[in-house]
């Protein structure tokens, strides 16, 4: 299993569920290189390496 780790969405983004989730979102993150697998309650999120920051950002919804 690939290390995981915690990312804020950038932009939104739809999950597979259908389900849009919104600037700010915290995602759990698994991968690396210019694609990963993103996660948030166990829906899974396709990323590209500009939708999300590594860590967390309280901050980013106030921009």
């Amino acid at each position: 299993m690939a290390a995981q780790r915690l990312g804020t969405l950038l932009v939104p983004v739809p999950g597979l569920s259908g389900t849009t989730y919104p600037v700010g979102t915290t995602v759990t993150v698994r991968g690396r290189g210019a694609t990963v697998d993103g996660f948030v309650n166990g829906d899974w999120l396709p990323l590209s390496w500009w939708e999300f920051s590594d860590g967390l950002r309280e901050d980013i919804a106030d921009r």
